[in-house]
Order: C-alpha cells, then sequence, then structure tokens
C-alpha cells in the first residue's frame, strides 16, 4: 500500500492485455461509449461468488458503480476505538492497554564478536516514557535553536528523520506528535540532491537521524539554510551502540563530525543529551487534534521532482482501524524491514500498535533477512515485490533448485500443494509434504509466518504461489497510494487467487472512471475499465505548496490514482498499468500497450534480471534494456558464440547473442499471449543492475524511474532505432 510516485499504488497485474485479443477494435473507442457506464448485470450481488458490494444505482455517466467491502456495504464501520483521533492517542491507548508487553526490539551489535545478538525489547510503557522524555527534549531545542514559540507546539513545526528502520524511528516520530510537530521522513536511500530538496521544500529545521547520515547532511548544509540542529540516534560519547555502522564510529570520527558541524553551524547532539534536556526542562504535552497534520510524505518520484503529501491525524487513524478488521495483526510479531519513510509501512506500524502488535526491526541489512527472521520468529511480514523475488532465488535456491533428492523432494511438493490451492482443495497447509519439505523452507523465516502482506508493484503470481505454499502461509496482496495513507484494497484473507488487488478495505469507495483516448471505458465488457478512483476519510489534503497538483488528483471528494484497472468477474480490482505508461503504437498497428504491463510479464523470463521498454511515438516498434541474470545468461551466450573464453562484456554485444536472446524473449511473449505489437524488436544488453545509488534507476521504494532511464539509455534507444530504420529501409527497397 504505498505509493508509486504520487499517487500510485501496487500495481498487479496479469495476463490480461490492453485490450482484450478478441476484439481489433477495442483499442479504438466503441461506438457505444455515450452510455452511461455500469457493472455488467452478471457482476452484481446476487452472483454469490462475487466478492465487492457494488452500490446499487451509483453508476453515472463515464463512471462505473461504487464497491464497497462486502462486510460493510453502507461504507462505514462501527468504532470500538472511538476515543482515539490521532497517532498520539493510538500509542497512549497502547500503553494503557499493554503497558508491559513488548512492543519495539532490535539486536544489538557485538563489535568484537561482529555478529547481531539476540532481540532487546522495549515495553510498551518504556516507549511511552522516552517519547515523553525526548519530546521534552525536543521542546526545550526547538525554542532554543529554532525560535521563540517553536517549542510550545502551539504551531505546527516540522521533524525531520532520516535512518533505516529502527526503533528510534518510530520513537522520534511520536516524540514529535506530543508536541504537534509532524514527521518529514527522509528515506534511507535517498541520493543527497533528493535530500536537499525535501529539507529546503518542508522547511526543516531539526533533523533526527542514524550516525552514518550525520556526514551526508552536513556535506550539503551550505544548500540547506533552514537545518539548524543534527539529533544522532547514536551515541556521540561511546555509549551502547545499536548498529554495525554506528559500532565503527571511534571516538576520532565523533570528533571529526563536531568540529564540522559547528564550522557549518549546526547543533549536533545525540538522543540521550536530548532526553537529559527534557529530564531538566518538563513541559506538558500538548497533543495533536484530529485535523492536524501528521506527516508530510514525499513521493519516491518516479516521475521528476517528489511531491509532498499533506496527511492528517485523523486519516491515518482512519487507515489503522481500517486495515485493523482486513488483516489480523493483534498481538503478531512483526518484523519491520521495507522503509518506514513509505505510508505503506508506517501504514502497517500503526494499525498493528492498535493490536498490541511486537514489532521487530531488522539489522538493516537485506542479504541478513533470515537470519533476523530466525531471531525473531515472526508471525507477519511486509515487504514489496523486489524483495520478496530476493528471497524467492533465495528459498529456492536452497530447495526446488537444489540438487540430488533434496531439490527433486521440494520440486514435488510444491508442485502437488499448488495444484490442491489451485483446484481450491483446502488451503496452504499439507500435513504430509509440511512436515517432509515446506516446514524447513517455512525455517527460513523462523517457523512461525501467518501472513505475508505485500504491496506497491505487481507480485508476479509464479513467486506468489510459491511463496503460498512453500512457507505455508497466505500472501496478502495489497494496494493503496501515499495520497490515501497507503490504504485502498486488500484480498480477501480466504481468497486463494492472485493477479489482482482484491476488494476496497472497509469504509472505503473505490469506482472508475473513463479514459476514452485509450479505450479504457467502464461500459466495456465483460471487465468494466478505467482509471482506479478512491473517497473516504483518509484521502490527503493536497500536496504541500503545490495546488497544481493537488488539483489534478482530486476528481471532487475522489482520489484519482492514474492507475487503471478494471474489475474482474469475480469482483477483484486488477491493477492493469499507469495512465502515463500505456502509449499508443503508430500504424500498422494503432494499438495501446502498457509498458510497464509488458515489462512484468517479460521479467519472469529466469533471463531478465532487470528490463526497461521504450517506445518512440513515430515508430511502431518497441525496444528494450535488459540486464540478464548471469546464471542463465553466460551458458547461452557461449552457446551462441561457440567459445568458453571469450570475456563477458564481449558476449554482451554480440549481435548473435542478441538475437538468440530476442527468440528466447519472443517465444516467451507467445507463450504469454502477447500481441504482434508487444514483442520486443531490439535489445540492448547492460551487466549493470537497476539499482537506488549507483545508477540512480530506482525509487527509494525500487520502481523503475522511467524518464531517468530514457535519458541514461538514450544513446543506446537511439541507436536501436536508428539499427530498426536501416533494417526497414533494406527491407523496403529489396521489395522494389
Amino acid at each position: 500500500m504505498y505509493s508509486h510516485h504520487s499517487h500510485h499504488g501496487h500495481h498487479v497485474h496479469h495476463l490480461s492485455h490492453i485490450p482484450h485479443h478478441h476484439n481489433h477494435h477495442s483499442s479504438h473507442i466503441p461506438h457505444h461509449s455515450h452510455h452511461t457506464s455500469h457493472i455488467p448485470n452478471h457482476l452484481h450481488n446476487h452472483h454469490h461468488h462475487f466478492r465487492s458490494h457494488v452500490v446499487p444505482g451509483s453508476a453515472r455517466p463515464g463512471y462505473s458503480a461504487i464497491l464497497r467491502h462486502p462486510d460493510f456495504p453502507d461504507g462505514r464501520i462501527a468504532d470500538e476505538h472511538s476515543n482515539v483521533h490521532t497517532l498520539y492517542d493510538v500509542l497512549q491507548r497502547a500503553i494503557s492497554l499493554y503497558p508491559t508487553a513488548p512492543f519495539l526490539g532490535a539486536r544489538p551489535y557485538n563489535a568484537s564478536k561482529q555478529t547481531f545478538g539476540d532481540f532487546h525489547w522495549k515495553t510498551t510503557a518504556e516507549a511511552g516514557e522516552i517519547v515523553e522524555l525526548l519530546g521534552q527534549g525536543l521542546d526545550a531545542v526547538f525554542e532554543k535553536h529554532v525560535g521563540r514559540g517553536t517549542g510550545d507546539g502551539s504551531v505546527q513545526m516540522p521533524l525531520g528523520i532520516y535512518a533505516k528502520n529502527r526503533p528510534e524511528w518510530v520513537v522520534s516520530e511520536f516524540s514529535g506528535f506530543r508536541s504537534r510537530r509532524y514527521s518529514v521522513a527522509l528515506h534511507d536511500t535517498l541520493s543527497s540532491d533528493c535530500v536537499e530538496h525535501i529539507v529546503n521544500h518542508a522547511q526543516i529545521a531539526v533533523i533526527v537521524c542514524a550516525i552514518e547520515k550525520v556526514s551526508t547532511l552536513l556535506a550539503v548544509r551550505a544548500a540547506m539554510p533552514s537545518l539548524r540542529v543534527i539529533i544522532s540516534m547514536d551515541s556521540l560519547n561511546g555509549r551502547a551502540c545499536s548498529s554495525a555502522v554506528a559500532a565503527g564510529y571511534s571516538m576520532s570520527n565523533v570528533r571529526t563530525l563536531l568540529k564540522h558541524a559547528e564550522a557549518q553551524s549546526v547543533v549536533l547532539l545525540d538522543i540521550n543529551a536530548v532526553m537529559d534536556l527534557g529530564r531538566s526542562n518538563p513541559t506538558a504535552p500538548r497533543p495533536p487534534a484530529a485535523g492536524d497534520v501528521c506527516t508530510v510524505a514525499y513521493t519516491s518520484g518516479t516521475t521528476g521532482q517528489a511531491k509532498g503529501v499533506v496527511s492528517t491525524h485523523g486519516s491515518y487513524v482512519f487507515s489503522a482501524k481500517s486495515q485493523a478488521r482486513a488483516m489480523p495483526l493483534t498481538h503478531a510479531t512483526y518484523l519491520s524491514f521495507f522503509t518506514l519513510g513509505s505510508s505503506f509501512e508506517r501504514g502497517i506500524v500503526y494499525t498493528g500498535m492498535l493490536g498490541g502488535m511486537r514489532i521487530g526491526f531488522f539489522s538493516g541489512d537485506m542479504a541478513r533477512i533470515s537470519e533476523d527472521a530466525q531471531a525473531l520468529r515472526p508471525t507477519v511480514m511486509a515487504g514489496v515485490p523486489h524483495l520478496f523475488n530476493d528471497i524467492y532465488h533465495r528459498v529456492t535456491a536452497a530447495t526446488i533448485y537444489a540438487p540430488g533428492i533434496t531439490g527433486a523432494m521440494a520440486r514435488t511438493a510444491v508442485k502437488q500443494k499448488l495444484a490442491r490451492l489451485e483446484a481450491g482443495k483446502g488451503g496452504v497447509k499439507n500435513a504430509f509434504w509440511d512436515k517432509l519439505v515446506c516446514n524447513r523452507m517455512a525455517q527460513f523465516f523462523g517457523g512461525r509466518l501467518k501472513l505475508l502482506i505485500s504491496g506497491s508493484d505487481p507480485i508476479d503470481a509464479r513467486v506468489m504461489g510459491f511463496l503460498r505454499v512453500a512457507i505455508s502461509c497466505p500472501l496478502l496482496e495489497t494496494y493503496g497510494s501515499t495520497e490515501c495513507c497507503s490504504a485502498a484494497t486488500a484480498g480477501l484473507l480466504n481468497d486463494r487467487t492472485s493477479g489482482h488487488v482484491g476488494v476496497p478495505l472497509p469504509g472505503v469507495d473505490i469506482c472508475l472512471r473513463d479514459v476514452p483516448e485509450i479505450g479504457f471505458l467502464t461500459s466495456a465488457h465483460p471487465h468494466p475499465r478505467g482509471e482506479l478512483l478512491i473517497r473516504g476519510p483518509h484521502v490527503f489534503a493536497g500536496y504541500y505548496k503545490d495546488e497544481a497538483h493537488s488539483h489534478v488528483a482530486l476528481d471532487g471528494e475522489w482520489l484519482a490514482t492514474g492507475d487503471l484497472a478494471q474489475i474482474n468477474d469475480d469482483g477483484n480490482i486488477e491493477i492493469i498499468d499507469r495512465r502515463e505508461n500505456v502509449v499508443r503504437i503508430p500504424e500498422p498497428y494503432d494499438q495501446c500497450v502498457a509498458l510497464e504491463h509488458l515489462e512484468t510479464i517479460y521479467s519472469r523470463h529466469p533471463l531478465v534480471h532487470d528490463i526497461f521498454i521504450a517506445s518512440r511515438p513515430d515508430h511502431a516498434d518497441l525496444v528494450a534494456v535488459i540486464v540478464p541474470v548471469l546464471d542463465a545468461f553466460i551458458p547461452l551466450a557461449q552457446k551462441i558464440a561457440d567459445t568458453k573464453s571469450t570475456p563477458i562484456e564481449h558476449l554482451a554485444n554480440d549481435p548473435r547473442v542478441i538475437s538468440a536472446m530476442q527468440v528466447v524473449l519472443y517465444q516467451h511473449g507467445k507463450k504469454a499471449r502477447l500481441r504482434t505489437c508487444e514483442m520486443i524488436a531490439d535489445i540492448y544488453c547492460d551487466l549493470m543492475p537497476f539499482d537506488i545509488e549507483g545508477n540512480g534507476l530506482l525509487t527509494s521504494t525500487y520502481k523503475l524511474k522511467r524518464q531517468v532511464a530514457a535519458e541514461y539509455y538514450r544513446k543506446q534507444i537511439d541507436a536501436m532505432y536508428d539499427h530498426l530504420s536501416e533494417k526497414n529501409n533494406n527491407c523496403n527497397k529489396s521489395l522494389i
């Protein structure tokens, strides 16, 4: 449930094409487009498999009927937490209900052994005491270093938070809430120019950060005049260290940092010092109201400059109450590893706090995720497909792709369990295979998982099926965006199908609106299609200092997501692509193609690690940049080039190897029933994977930045189109 860039949610596509195969004209506007849109008759509520509730008589011209959660047909949720209006209330309620329960946990780093220990926990009451002291200390810091009258919460001020997920992240945010401060998260993986943009745009004066971010901030301090105070989450005087990075900081590094800060006229403190200030300067809390801003969340920026999404306490509380009804998080044990900078991850944390969830934070390195999970033995994990794919490759390498009897047994177990699941016979458990094989796979994550939650992007149905049966637990696909506190839809817990984002969350309204210029119509048969709109108390207040974009994102009280969707036969909602990723391919095809949807399909091939598909308005062909999976690429390339000694860089540029790859992908596309205009006409093979920091092609939530990629590969794309034009010209000459 977090956002694509701006209001962009979890794309879940599968093989539905744009347009349907059986209708050659469906990419044109059908003749009956002037009819009012409707949900086809066979999709109505009496249809016993229809999972969404359709609001009778709610369709209007150009818009589909309104869909709701089947258990909440009037669109309201009875409120059992009626005294909870703000996130600060959520914490106070947790303190009163679960004071002695473990709440926030982390694994301390042992520098001499170079390992992480067992989880150490703070109870809810202990975390509450830290929030009080740190909050009082922040009041003193603001009053002294930011300006008179900024310390008492009478004006709302931003508090920057810049670190990987850890207990101090959550504690800092809630300490800010205590005096009506709102959080502005700086994603751990942001480039320094993004950090600079956000700090300046939000006018942030105080940032709480991990020690390794202090030098990053000081390096661009000259370009961020509003910044006055940096508070390190790690001790600056050699007291306990929570992370491997912090443990690597010697006192001489710290002295250098302090000198550097002083030279830049920035006050550098650590959390302990701020808490000491709080002890000696007690203040009364000035809690926020439901209508106060609780966060300005900067979107991950897949389309240019990041925008600041302004959300209130009331909207995040609504979203937590809604999700609490769709996801069983009560007394869960949760492993938090996906960036807290995203509204998706924070939404799960707040939802869990309503039900006394224990939150254990990973040790900061995705390569160690299995080790963290074995130490925590979580019952719930949430992430994005990029991370689940990583996990899938790791688990399958040790199981179904293992040599000998181990691999053979794992393959049989997964195959049989998948067949049963797809036939609707029973759930994800199977006493025989679980005992023999799957319990071992489940041990990768500590063996207690009861729920996996995926958001943000399409998760491959193959990966989803494998994880469901291998780990024997439901995988819930969700969709949302930063603009609606990341809560819009989720699969129903008893639904075993994949390739969709489920039904609206309790209390949330969803409908589609026509996008006639690309032939997406709510009157289409058999599936209404259009741009997905969301309505509910959690829809954002607007973009920070950005009237123009705020206006585009709202259609009356509805949030226009920019995502194209369809309503399936069973009432589940399927996301097809971003509005701007659908391009019209010129004559001879004259058809619409969804680029990101195609990338998802092609990336299922074992040869493809990363893929970026490009199109040109004046060309009928698609070209692609592909980063191959080396284990699959090298044997293929060596066989084609008939050599074992050629360096891999040469193989990647060998025309024979490129055309062999094209043939392989063409066959894959045929199997996936792609149309001719969706086939890739030329390939550039790059050996450097797309990443967040190196080539900067991915956002902090692992989404492809299309505009950046187009610029980055411009030379190669131009060369491919020149090559194709030349080929076409020669072809035409030979015809004359």
